[in-house]
């Protein structure tokens, strides 16, 4: 049966469309602060939903999607966790014309969330972190016109953004994100011309305009934070201080109004000894914390000597991930 010709002509107006398909997270570096290390993904999931506009062949939309990929491997051993990306795109594309079938091109400028949820083992810890950055993609699909106003589509996009910063266990860490993902779904148009008829017929009742696509939720604060200090010290080293810092503003800007410390040592010196370094430690970091704009009321302090080692070891060892304090945004 022919395909009406109605069914062929590129259609112009505002358009809604969603998707549907599979992520593939390619290997992520993770260095920084005494980390290098590489991670693997597993294929994950990937939605997606457009709001734009055709304007008979060129195409402009605002895109959001969301894409979560499981940990496979971790510095080559296992490792748990996940990659997430939620992103808002500017898209431009081009339809070409070919009948039933639209080949199209397009590229896309916009911001992604990326997270590191639990991803793990690293420096006996694990990165729960999100950073903003700028993202890009590259399309290339076809669709194909089920009806005048409704195309089904089928595209692979070229993902990747600017590599997001993280807090990990020993400080700040860089990571990556590129990902190639395929996708399937619906697109459909508003506003099609009625068939001709022989006799004027009254115009159609105009669409109401599409509400925008909500923007993401901004990502919540991290709630935990480790200060590390040299051998048998209690004073903040320069990356102590930021670590404090990046505290302070999360905790200002999360509107958190507790704050608990908890003061750590190695098993190097004499049980009593480590004790009260461990408590000097807190204090320090609290001082810092004041030094940044909170007041000492918010803030709780207490101190467990050698008791509570991050790295479990014999006793004399000198362990740096042990010589530690705890910031714990409540």
């Amino acid at each position: 049966m022919a395909v009406p010709s109605v069914a062929l002509a590129q259609q112009s107006g505002p358009y809604v469309g969603f998707g549907l398909g599979g992520n593939y997270l390619e290997d992520s570096d993770i260095s920084g602060s005494g980390v290098n290390t590489d991670a693997e993904f597993e294929w994950g999931p990937m939605g997606a939903a457009s709001l734009g506009y055709n304007f008979g062949g060129p195409r402009l939309e605002l895109e959001f999607s969301y894409r979560v990929n499981d940990v496979d491997q971790l510095g080559g051993g296992a490792g748990s966790g996940e990659g997430r990306a939620a992103a808002l795109m500017l898209n431009a594309l081009y339809d070409f014309n070919m009948g039933g079938f639209k080949p199209y091109l397009g590229v896309g400028i916009g911001g992604a969330s990326v997270k590191y949820d639990g991803v793990g083992p690293i420096a006996g810890s694990a990165i729960n972190d999100s950073d903003i950055v700028l993202a890009y993609q590259g399309i290339a699909g076809v669709g194909y016109a089920l009806t005048p106003q409704l195309d089904l589509f089928a595209d692979y996009r070229y993902f990747a953004t600017q590599d997001p910063e993280f807090s990990g266990p020993t400080g700040s860490v860089d990571g990556e994100y590129t990902a190639h993902t395929v996708m399937v779904g619906l697109r459909y148009t508003f506003g099609a011309p009625p068939k001709p008829a022989p006799a004027p017929v009254a115009a159609p009742a105009p669409q109401p305009a599409p509400a925008p696509a909500a923007a993401p939720a901004p990502p919540p604060v991290p709630r935990n934070y480790l200060v590390f200090f040299d051998f048998d010290r209690s004073d903040l080293t320069g990356d102590a201080r930021q670590i404090v810092k990046l505290a302070a503003d999360n905790a200002k800007k999360g509107g958190i109004s507790r704050l608990q410390l908890v003061g750590h040592a190695d098993r190097s010196g004499p049980t009593a000894y480590n004790q009260r370094l461990s408590m000097r430690r807190a204090e320090t970091v609290r001082g810092a914390l004041v030094q940044e704009g909170l007041t000492q009321g918010q803030i709780g302090v207490e101190a467990r000597g050698e008791t509570d080692p991050l790295v479990p070891t014999a006793d004399g060892v000198r362990e740096p991930q042990n010589r530690r304090v705890e910031i714990i945004l409540q």
